[in-house]
């Protein structure tokens, strides 16, 4: 933060205080880079605006000179923003409020944290794309074609291809630009260039330069301040060097004297330069007066000019401060400087501390002067004299005591003068409130008739006479008046005198002034000086005074010119004009401040000039191929610097001018994948895939693939996941076939439904993954049988060898529960050949049957019961039931052998015994069996027992109840009741009627109970399908419990097979033949029909193909290629000037053949074939010659001269280059005269007297010619120029100047503007203005000569378009905004957006927004089967706001596709969405409730747009539970929705989308 403007007069401490300012400025800069969307520079401008910096624009700034307005505190950010500097202006301020002082709360130490300025760059921490992304968001990128360190350009979130975009803000200090910009060294950016890094950056701390001249005194008399600066630029610090540390301003008193007695106070002269001015201030008269506000001003507010309307007590701050010199008050002799009141003496010095004794003169020592005091305590009605206070006196104090010590005592101050006119209190009317009193400069002070002590005090002298009084009223009680004032001392007046010759006071001027000693009284005694007022009967003596600064010169010099304003032909000139000093004996000159030159006349700052008509451009080159064919790529070209003689110069020589060598092209959107919604899954269970379609597409119309980028294709083809597939499972293997050798076993295979645990037909599992149900077995090798040999054995019969075999059991005739099943048995010989079953009888028969139990269910056990007995030995019971499906079947579906048992014992304590009389003690056992130690024998163990008293000491003792038997619903409690006598042992003998019970009912609540919801869509229409619904465990208030909390075994099932019935089988779909394309030639669609149809060829309803995926019923065709307009470059204008025609050529064109027939053309997209066209005015210009001047005056051979200048048709001056093409006439030729005789005459100085010229007060020279008409005839006698005598003057004589005073005034016109209109009839304007040759403005030009500054012009023919594409093309037009477009024959107004896209778009302009928004609710009720409120919405409901797609969405603009005439729902571009994710229009819904309670809603109004919503548009219902209500008004402008489920939404039908129609 460079800060010209920190050279401020600070101490040391101050500078380094200040500089923690700035660098919280820099710290802040950081943090806002931080952020996104936000740019530090307006940081820095909110707190400089807290500074009361204006912009550099404002007419606060107008004195300052800004001339650029391109500086941080720039009233807009553009191009030209140059944010590194301060305007002359905002140092101007920013200085000014930390010298005033508002900078002190720096001085103090921070007791926070102090941050640390990074010595790395910021480029250097955050690349180009970082500062992108903190500038426009995530995602975005430096611009590929726009890279420069002027300015940082960054693409869009969504790509390059959307444009790029600026703040007009430079790229960070630091920023690699990269090689090749500078040459082949590598650079960075810097205060927006491009530099060489190896660049000197070392710091250079800045250094003080000389003090400049003091300024004037603010004040003529009365002490005035004067100031002088000094700036920190020898040299200036720079790269991050430290600033000078010292003073910046110092400050002289000046003009010392007293003002004259009578003078206007000058904070009253202040105020009263205001006179007149009400400032728009209510109840201000426009003749108002302004009088200075001394009290009831904040101390730190005296040096602000608060000024109170006169005749009132309302007051204003006309002024931020007082000028300096100014006191700070009534009551001090301290002055006002740059707005902080600095100490003063009164001798009206700064810094001086000279005060007035208390006889009122300054530095006085109290010996001219002598105090009177008096009281005053006697009274009579009315007004009572006492006291006249005399001329001269001074520390005027008056007091007056209540005598009750009340306000209220009847007696009241006042002064009058000596005529009798009162100045306080008089005519009986007492002023209660504090006021002051202005009496002949003295100021008096006076408390108010509202307090105990009335005061009038006044410590000015007094000028002339007063007369002190006390007003009595009332019960004349006596006041008590005491007053005490000094009077002067009565002194010689031949003691004292004036001395002329005092100190030198100030010089008058910088340069050739004068200055004057200052008169002093001295004492004639010792000749030392006193107080002025004991010389005040004394006349002053005349001034001394002698020139002073008589080594230096002031002059107007002019420092500089700007380049002429025409590059060729007469133009002006700007001349910058400075007061410079200039120093006679060291021949220097140096400027100052223009005031200095005031008393003499300022140059002229403008002065003409010729252009000298050589001209700069640049050549370009053929731009190049564009490096993108799509979505914005760039192209460039070579330049040359060129003159309008067509030389090549250097680059240099064109440097200021602007050159493009790198541009945009082929902005328009590039062609994208376009995909459509997924489909269903393709499978009904398990992983599957689901499809969409994938096309190319343009702006909404179909192209082939190959224009996209293949590489980005989305897939067509996506994974899916429902519920778990039935699948096989096995069994165990059984037993093998044989006992030995070779055999084979079998097992059970069955396909299940994981889903529902239920067996399955083989046909729901995947027939090929089936697994095997039988497999070889090996056992022991059977016993050979050995052959017949030498051994003679005994023959074994052939039927002795052959076995029984049996094959594998077939599947059990029933799926679950008690079946049979079936075995193939077979006799088997030897050869393992079937034999007769005889040969098998010795072995027992294989059983052919047997039964075969599949368990259809499963056993469920609930919880065990509490124990039937309270101690001893009881049972506990629990519920057993057989499940399948989750819910309860007959007891045969599951397999009785693995049944859990139903009951069971319990064993507790042991009880005690019962006795049927009572025992000795020798009977009563010690102990109980099975336990050690004695009943209640601890007595901690009987805390919770009752006892109950009986008969002869034997009592009825209970134990503690149990758990109840039921947590919830009604239950019992048991407990153990025994009799015992005195000695705790069990006895027989208490009294049975009062035997406390041994149970009782408990009840824990209600038991929560399964609730459920209804059935959902069935997943398949045929051939099973599944169907859900909520069940949860609920008790009867609503609030949900665990499931754990209700019986499991009681829980209704949540799914369930539905639509079981088998698909039909004979059903297909029938797809008849494409009927021909829609379109004749191009692109368009062809249909078929497509019918269900069953084995017969019978049309039946489509919903029995609906297991069966429908063919697609259209698709896109393409015809041969249409004929289209083909329009030709436009031809020249029929007229050279004026209105004129222009055509060209149209014709009908198809590719590869050529001109067809115009029919076949659409004739409404037929382009202009004839336009107007307008040329410049029909001007011809010429040469005009005048007069010849006369040669007959003339001597010698001599030129004679005639004007010549080019002219316009009506007759007015124009450049002469206008008439380059003709031949200019003749403007001098010479004169034929005789010789001629001079004399020369003197003459007066008066006769040389002229307002043209110049004059002296010498005597002029004459030239005389003597002509002979005739030889020796008379003689003719006229003046000669001076220059063209040849007879030479005496040197005594001097000639006056003869310059012509004579101006020409004409009439100048500038270039026509361009037509007011684009169609139609229109208006050009040029400027005309009366000028003098030198170019400066007058009126002197005739009226009526006056050429026209309007006329007509003439665009196209008007005509209504039907698309924002017609009017960007046919009237060139690339602004947004709103146009009429003729829509279905009505013109409607439509608001154009992205003209300067290739393709923009239509929206309708909603004059009810309000009323147009959409809604996804955010709150679901904890019990999603109820409706409460009756549908109504509260905020106190049971609910919970976590519903993540909530949204709503309010709607200003929305777009409309002109050609199809529908709503495009999803374009959020005009809408604003007030909470959550964003909703499409017409869309609602929620996740409120599964009862048909829609909360989601939507509404339309399309009322003032001139259309409203077709009667064919639908809504569709999407979700679970959804429910849909529309209602619409008469005339279809308003629809209002609500749609709602669990969760669900309602969005406009995706066949029908939304249509509108025109009203």
């Amino acid at each position: 933060m460079s800060l010209g403007m920190c050279q401020t007069g600070c101490t040391d401490q101050q500078t380094k205080q200040r500089t923690r300012t700035w660098e919280f400025f820099y710290f802040s800069y950081c943090i806002g880079l931080q952020e996104k969307h936000f740019w530090p520079l307006f940081l820095v401008i909110l707190y400089m605006t807290r500074f009361n910096v204006p912009h550099d624009d404002s007419f606060k700034c107008k004195e300052a000179g800004i001339k650029h307005q391109y500086h941080v505190m720039a009233p807009t950010l553009n191009y030209h923003t140059s944010p590194w500097t301060w305007s002359k202006c905002s140092q101007k301020y920013i200085t000014e409020f930390l010298d005033t002082g508002h900078g002190e709360c720096l001085l103090d130490k921070p007791n926070g944290r102090i941050y640390d300025l990074s010595a790395q760059l910021p480029g250097l921490m955050y690349d180009v794309n970082k500062q992108c992304e903190l500038m426009f968001g995530p995602g975005s990128q430096v611009c590929p074609y726009l890279k420069q360190c002027r300015r940082l350009w960054c693409t869009s979130a969504e790509g390059v291809h959307k444009g790029c975009r600026t703040q007009h803000m430079p790229l960070a200090d630091g920023t690699n630009c990269g090689p090749g910009m500078v040459g082949f060294l590598e650079g960075h950016c810097h205060h927006g260039l491009c530099v060489n890094k190896e660049m000197e950056t070392r710091p250079v701390d800045g250094e003080w330069g000389p003090w400049g001249p003091y300024s004037s005194c603010s004040r003529t008399c009365g002490g005035g301040i004067k100031s002088t600066t000094r700036l920190c630029n020898r040299p200036e610090p720079r790269n991050g060097g430290k600033y000078c540390v010292g003073r910046r301003m110092k400050f002289r008193s000046c003009n010392t004297d007293s003002c004259p007695k009578g003078k206007q106070d000058f904070r009253e002269k202040q105020c009263s330069d205001f006179d007149g001015k009400h400032f728009n201030i209510n109840g201000l008269s426009p003749n108002v007066r302004w009088l200075p506000k001394y009290s009831g001003i904040a101390i730190k507010d005296r040096c602000k000019l608060y000024c109170r309307v006169a005749g009132t007590t309302n007051f204003y701050q006309l002024k931020d401060r007082v000028a300096d010199g100014t006191p700070c008050g009534t009551e001090t002799n301290d002055v006002c400087v740059q707005g902080l009141c600095r100490q003063a003496g009164c001798d009206h010095v700064l810094n001086s501390k000279a005060k007035r004794d208390k006889c009122g003169v300054c530095r006085g020592d109290n010996s001219s002067c002598r105090t009177m005091t008096g009281v005053f305590n006697s009274a009579h009605y009315g007004y009572n004299v006492v006291v006249k206070i005399p001329t001269g006196a001074t520390n005027i104090e008056i007091l007056q005591h209540s005598y009750s010590g009340k306000p209220e005592d009847d007696n009241y101050l006042a002064l009058s003068d000596t005529q009798g006119n009162f100045l306080l209190n008089g005519n009986f009317v007492v002023s209660m409130s504090k006021k002051e009193i202005n009496i002949q400069g003295a100021i008096f002070e006076y408390s108010g008739s509202n307090n105990s002590i009335e005061r009038i005090n006044s410590t000015d002298r007094l000028e002339e006479e007063l007369v002190l009084q006390v007003l009595c009223v009332g019960n004349l009680y006596n006041p008590d008046v005491r007053y005490s004032f000094n009077i002067p001392v009565e002194e010689r007046s031949d003691l004292f005198a004036w001395d002329p010759y005092g100190p030198w006071q100030d010089c008058t001027k910088m340069c050739q002034g004068l200055h004057r000693r200052k008169i002093v009284c001295i004492s004639k005694n010792d000749h030392m000086v006193v107080s002025d007022q004991s010389c005040d009967h004394l006349p002053l003596p005349l001034f001394v005074t002698e020139r002073c600064n008589t080594d230096c010169e002031l002059r107007w010099h002019i420092i500089g010119k700007s380049e002429c304003s025409s590059n060729c032909g007469q133009g002006y000139r700007s001349l910058d004009v400075h007061c410079m000093k200039y120093s006679i004996r060291k021949g220097q000159t140096v400027p100052v401040d223009d005031l200095y030159c005031s008393d003499q006349v300022k140059p002229p700052t403008r002065e003409p000039c010729h252009g000298d008509c050589v001209l700069l451009r640049w050549h370009y080159s053929e731009w190049s191929q564009c490096s993108r064919s799509c979505g914005g790529g760039e192209r460039t070209r070579d330049s040359y610097c060129i003159n309008n003689f067509g030389h090549r110069l250097a680059e240099k020589e064109c440097q200021e001018l602007p050159r493009v060598m790198l541009e945009n092209c082929n902005e328009f959107s590039c062609p994208s994948w376009a995909t459509s919604e997924w489909s269903e899954c393709l499978v009904t269970c398990g992983k599957g895939t689901k499809q969409r379609q994938v096309w190319c597409q343009l702006n909404e119309d179909h192209l082939s693939d190959g224009f996209c980028n293949p590489s980005t294709k989305p897939e067509s083809l996506g994974p899916c996941e429902l519920h778990t597939c039935a699948s096989w499972q096995v069994g165990p293997w059984g037993s093998c076939t044989a006992t030995c050798g070779h055999g084979y076993q079998v097992r059970a295979v069955k396909c299940v439904s994981e889903l529902l645990s239920t067996v399955l037909d083989d046909r729901a599992c995947h027939e090929a993954r089936r697994p095997s149900d039988r497999q070889d077995c090996v056992l022991t090798p059977c016993p050979i049988i050995p052959k017949v040999g030498a051994t003679s054995l005994p023959a074994v019969p052939l039927g002795k060898v052959a076995q029984w075999r049996h094959g594998s059991w077939t599947p059990c005739s029933v799926s679950c529960g008690r079946g049979s099943q079936a075995r193939y048995v077979s006799c088997r010989n030897a050869h393992d050949g079937v034999a007769d079953e005889s040969f098998c009888a010795h072995l027992p028969r294989p059983a052919e049957i047997a039964m075969c139990f599949s368990p259809c269910g499963e056993w469920q056990a609930g919880n065990w019961s509490p124990c039937s007995a309270s101690c001893g030995h009881g049972k506990t019971t629990r519920q057993v039931l057989c499940i399948n499906y989750h819910q309860p079947v007959d007891e045969s579906y599951c397999d009785p052998e693995v049944r859990p048992s139903i009951e069971q014992e319990c064993n507790l304590a042991a009880c005690p015994p019962t006795y049927s009389r009572f025992p000795s003690s020798s009977e009563q056992p010690s102990h109980f069996p099975g336990r050690n130690f004695p009943l209640a024998h601890n007595p901690k163990e009987n805390e919770n027992q009752g006892v109950l008293p009986s008969i002869r000491g034997s009592q009825w003792r209970t134990g503690p109840w149990g758990s109840c038997s039921s947590s919830c619903a009604g239950g019992l409690q048991h407990r153990v009741v025994v009799c015992q006598d005195e000695n705790g042992q069990s006895a027989s003998y208490c009294a049975a009627a009062s035997k406390p019970p041994e149970s009782q009912h408990c009840d824990s609540g209600p038991c929560p109970r399964w609730n459920y919801g209804s059935w959902g869509e069935c997943t398949q229409t045929c051939g099973g399908g599944i169907k859900s619904r909520f069940v949860i465990c609920q008790f009867p208030n609503g609030q949900m419990s665990e499931e754990h909390n209700c019986e499991v075994l009681k829980k209704p099932p949540s799914v369930a097979q539905c639509h079981v019935h088998a698909c039909p089988g004979d059903v297909a779909w029938h797809r008849g033949p494409w009927k021909s394309c829609s379109a004749s030639c191009g692109k368009g669609i062809k249909h078929r029909e497509v019918l269900c149809i069953d084995q017969v060829q019978g049309k039946v309803q489509e919903k029995y193909c609906s297991h069966l995926q429908k063919p697609r019923t259209h698709k896109t065709c393409r015809s041969p290629r249409c004929p289209s307009w083909k329009a030709n470059r436009w031809k020249e204008c029929s007229v050279t000037c004026g209105s004129g025609v222009q055509q060209r050529d149209v014709y009908c064109r198809l590719r590869g053949v050529g001109r067809v027939a115009e029919e076949m053309c659409d004739q409404s997209t037929r382009p202009y074939f004839q336009r107007q066209c307008w040329r410049e005015d029909c001007v011809k210009y010429q040469w005009m010659a005048g007069e010849w001047l006369d040669c007959s005056t003339s001597c010698k051979k001599k030129d004679t001269y005639r004007l010549v200048k080019c002219i316009d048709a009506e007759n007015m001056q124009v450049n002469d280059s206008f008439c380059d093409h003709l031949p200019r006439p003749l403007s001098i030729k010479r004169c034929r005269n005789p010789l001629c005789k001079y004399v020369v005459v003197t003459g007066d100085s008066s006769q040389c007297a002229g307002n043209c010229g110049l004059s002296y007060p010498q005597r002029i020279t004459y030239c005389i010619g003597i002509q002979s008409t005739k030889k020796h005839k008379l003689h003719q006698f006229w003046p000669i120029e001076y220059r063209q005598c040849p007879v030479l003057p005496s040197p005594q004589t001097y000639k006056c100047s003869t310059r012509s005073c004579l101006q020409v005034a004409t009439w100048k016109v500038g270039k026509w503007s361009q037509c007011s209109v684009t169609c139609g009839t229109g208006i050009m304007e040029r400027r005309v203005e009366c000028m003098l040759e030198n170019g400066w403005p007058s009126d002197l030009c005739l009226k009526h000569l006056k050429p026209d500054a309007q006329k007509k012009c003439y665009g196209n023919d008007c005509k209504s378009f039907t698309t924002c594409k017609e009017i960007q093309v046919k009237n060139n037009i690339t602004k947004d905004g709103d146009y009429y477009l003729n829509i279905k024959g009505r013109i409607i107004k439509i608001h154009c957006a992205g003209m300067h896209l290739e393709n923009p778009k239509e929206y309708l302009s909603l004059v009810k927004g309000e009323d147009n928004f959409s809604e996804v609710y955010g709150l679901r009720l904890q019990n999603p089967y109820e409706c409460p409120f009756n549908g109504s919405r509260k905020q106190d409901c049971k609910c919970k706001n976590d519903y993540l797609a909530a949204g709503y969405t309010a709607f200003h603009k929305i777009r409309i596709d002109v050609t199809s005439m529908q709503i495009k729902t999803m374009d959020l571009l005009y809408s604003q969405t007030i909470f959550g994710k964003a909703v499409p229009f017409a869309t609602a819904g929620d996740c409120y409730s599964a009862a048909r309670c829609p909360q989601g809603q939507f509404s339309i109004n399309l009322a003032g747009t001139g259309t409203k919503i077709s009667s064919t548009a639908k809504w569709l219902a999407q979700g679970r539970y959804t429910s849909v209500i529309i209602h619409r008004s008469q005339d279809g402008t308003k629809v209002y929705g609500r749609c709602g489920g669990f969760c669900g939404k309602c969005v406009p039908h995706v066949t029908t989308g939304l249509p509108v129609q025109v009203t």
